[in-house]
């Protein structure tokens, strides 16, 4: 039986790394006793894939973790939710459960698109007219970032994969985090929503996009003054 889990990742949970995100799963699984497909071989490890990991230092709403069973006590999402998460912790929980067809391969597959939000952490650390300097930043022919990877650097431009108009700057609250999806982000304040291609084949990242802003209209990018928030991801 093939799944796909979401959960939330906030809190100092944020600090911990994508192998520890997923021992952290596995062993919360086995707690659980669920009975989950394990791989043959030599050293067996659970049927398990996330769609996108998450970088060191980011809170989420909206991650997925594929995950194969034998069997499920229950097919139910809210019943899975509620059983699953006495065995999680308050910073990392699930919060649905879809189960998906026999063909199905992996999220990572058919991921498309993700929504990130950037929060101030500090006032002042986003620049005083966002509206205006994010539109001029937008008629700008080109949006050049240095993509990098373990073996080089190379300059790319990124203005054809921020998608959904760009930016939409708000004041984020406890009051609009519903409408955004934002429920978990542990911060309020003047807000930078963000959709950005993702995928296997192009992963674009809110960083660098950014930067590349800061350097358009004149200010410097803080990253520990603001918080990159993932809100969710979408898939074909």
């Amino acid at each position: 039986m093939k799944t796909r889990i979401r959960f939330v990742k906030t809190g100092s949970l944020k600090f911990i790394g994508h192998l520890d995100c997923m021992r952290f799963f596995q062993k919360a699984l086995r707690r659980a006793g669920l009975d989950v497909k394990y791989t043959k071989g030599y050293s067996p490890h659970p049927v398990m894939s996330f769609a996108s990991p998450l970088g060191v230092g980011i809170t989420s709403d909206g991650e997925y973790v594929d995950v194969e069973f034998n069997s499920l006590p229950t097919e139910d999402s809210d019943e899975f939710v509620r059983y699953m998460n006495r065995f999680m912790s308050d910073e990392l929980f699930v919060t649905g459960l879809e189960i998906m067809p026999d063909n199905f391969k992996n999220s990572m597959s058919l991921l498309t698109a993700a929504d990130y939000m950037i929060v101030e952490k500090e006032p002042g650390a986003l620049p005083p007219e966002l509206a205006g300097q994010w539109r001029a930043f937008m008629e700008q022919p080109r949006i050049l970032i240095v993509k990098k990877s373990k073996s080089s650097e190379k300059e790319m431009d990124v203005k054809p994969y921020i998608l959904a108009d760009g930016l939409s700057l708000e004041e984020f609250s406890e009051k609009t985090g519903e409408q955004y999806g934002a429920i978990h982000c542990p911060y309020e304040g003047r807000a930078i929503f963000l959709q950005l291609r993702s995928g296997s084949e192009i992963n674009i990242k809110p960083e660098p996009v950014a930067q590349a802003f800061a350097r358009a209209a004149g200010w410097r990018w803080e990253p520990c003054a603001c918080q990159v928030h993932r809100l969710q991801m979408h898939f074909k």
